[in-house]
């Protein structure tokens, strides 16, 4: 069974702080299988980026598997100008 984590609108600067420790708890509390919804993101900058990468790789380091649903291309398109679209799985 997955557990699936839905992203949210924004992943900017202005609230990573709440926005992180309350992905990191999801991303904890979830089992083997983590799928990410990211259908409703249409913001995100470097340390959006960077929160996503961190959680992933804790979840692969924890044996867990992350998949990726609805993937927009903003986020696909900011993760490959930073050379990170391989480490976050997609």
């Amino acid at each position: 069974m997955s557990d699936a984590i839905q992203l949210p609108e924004s992943l900017t600067i202005h609230h990573i702080d709440a926005q992180y420790n309350e992905l990191n708890k999801q991303f904890n509390d979830a089992g083997d299988q983590i799928e990410i919804d990211a259908s409703t993101l249409e913001t995100i900058d470097t340390s959006g980026l960077q929160s996503l990468l961190a959680l992933v790789n804790t979840a692969n380091e924890n044996g867990k598997n992350v998949v990726w649903q609805n993937t927009p291309e903003i986020l696909t398109t900011s993760a490959k100008k930073i050379g990170i679209e391989k480490a976050l799985s997609f």
